[in-house]
């Protein structure tokens, strides 16, 4: 079942809001620790212009920096330098203190980390500041650019690069987040839906049967969904998603926390909230985003391919067994329809997305 898109790291993020690259030959502000420079150092900067916070919080993980200093010496003697950036008021400051070799060059990547609680719930204008100086503390460039800080919640979709698509939708699975406040409960609560009264993930033992864990397994999403429907009372809102491959379409996804306390999802809301709640007791979910439309499935048994699908918008409207049928007829028509095959619609495996460093947000 995993149609998981290959995700390439390096291609996924390279170019994403990136600003020019700019150089700079800087001319000598001091001496080097033996004398004198005879030429001038030259700095090379490459910043996004945009923090998305979704995505910046993930970038460490990936090896991706926000803002790369190349930093060339032309000289016989080695340079040492300092280079320092940050986006006040949102970030704490990033500092490096580098030797570049004679003759040599060196980058230097930064990501300068985010405040907790800095970024607002609406796209707020700011300004990035960088500064490159020598070791005895004379300026060589610095600069202020300005940049924008997308809101926590704000899922962008897949940005482009003159013609070039560039695929965000992985990282869709940083609203998945298993360990925030109000997942453990949920679970808890749907436990006392279960026949057994206990949420045990993949337990069903080496003698169960294919169908034997169909059930096991059903059985737990199915307390869950009733949890929700009878505890949470969720409510379908009707805000279709605006996934899509021709802009960015910039979208407000509602983290499952979220959800729980408004008692609203739509959704792309409820596939992440449920895949969420999925992941905290062990089960192995699978989002599904169409052009306008995604839900989740989940294997039944581990390693096997063997999954359903639930169809979440039906949680407040429908028993469970409904959403079921309904879930799996959507997936079935993706497939019928090659919408997988031709890349239109996606179906993302979470575990796999973690394997390559999309992690909860929170």
């Amino acid at each position: 079942m995993n149609r998981t898109i290959p995700f390439v790291v390096s291609a996924l993020l390279l170019i994403i809001l990136a600003a020019g690259c700019t150089g700079t030959p800087a001319e000598p502000a001091g001496s080097s620790e033996d004398g004198a420079f005879d030429n001038s150092l030259i700095v090379g900067v490459s910043a996004m212009d945009a923090v998305l916070t979704s995505t910046y919080l993930q970038m460490a993980n990936l090896d991706m920096t926000f803002i790369d200093f190349t930093l060339t010496n032309p000289t016989g003697d080695p340079i040492t330098v300092t280079v320092e950036s940050e986006i006040p008021g949102y970030t704490e400051k990033s500092i490096n203190t580098v030797v570049i070799p004679a003759h040599g060059n060196i980058t230097v990547g930064q990501n300068p980390p985010l405040r907790p609680g800095a970024v607002s719930r609406e796209m707020t204008p700011a300004a990035l500041r960088y500064r490159v100086a020598y070791a005895s503390g004379n300026l060589i460039e610095e600069q202020t650019v300005p940049v924008k800080i997308y809101a926590r919640d704000t899922m962008v979709w897949g940005v482009n690069d003159g013609e070039e698509w560039n695929d965000m939708t992985p990282f869709i699975a940083a609203w998945v987040t298993p360990h925030a406040d109000g997942i453990d409960t949920l679970v808890r609560r749907a436990a006392e839906y279960h026949p057994e009264r206990s949420m045990s993930g993949y337990q069903c033992g080496t003698d169960c049967t294919e169908d034997d864990w169909d059930v096991y397994t059903n059985a737990q999403v199915e307390a869950i969904y009733t949890a929700l429907k009878n505890d949470y009372q969720i409510t379908y809102i009707n805000s279709p998603i605006a996934y899509g491959k021709s802009s960015e379409n910039p979208q407000r996804v509602r983290l499952p926390a979220e959800s729980l306390t408004s008692g609203s999802a739509n959704c792309i809301d409820g596939a992440v909230l449920y895949a969420a709640a999925l992941e905290s007791i062990g089960l192995n979910p699978h989002l599904i985003i169409t052009p306008d439309h995604a839900f989740v499935c989940y294997e039944t048994a581990p390693g096997t391919g063997r999954a359903a699908c639930l169809e979440t918008t039906m949680t407040g409207s429908a028993p469970f067994s409904d959403a079921i049928a309904a879930g799996r007829k959507a997936y079935d028509e993706e497939i019928q329809n090659g919408n997988f095959a031709s890349g239109k619609s996606q179906e993302l495996e979470v575990a796999s997305l973690r394997e390559e460093g999309i992690l909860p947000m929170a």
